[in-house]
């Protein structure tokens, strides 16, 4: 949908930066790329555990763009 984004984060056992870390620094960016903020303060976030959920995913967000016409805010 247009009015929100998918991702799929692949995040090393060893790091020390979180998930919410990232998605702030990303959300930072972007909003420092076009002079304003565009973000919700929250998100939400699930654990891909297997290749079959994780193919699931990403057809899930691969396809998404198809239902942009049906969302309200398009």
């Amino acid at each position: 949908m247009p009015n929100h984004i998918h991702m799929i984060l692949a995040v090393n056992k060893k790091t020390k930066v979180t998930i919410s870390r990232m998605i702030k620094q990303y959300k930072a960016y972007v909003s420092k790329k076009v002079e304003y903020a565009i973000w919700q303060k929250s998100f939400y976030e699930h654990i891909i555990r297997n290749e079959k959920e994780y193919i699931k995913i990403k057809d899930y967000i691969k396809n998404n763009i198809r239902n942009w016409k049906e969302d309200r805010y398009f």
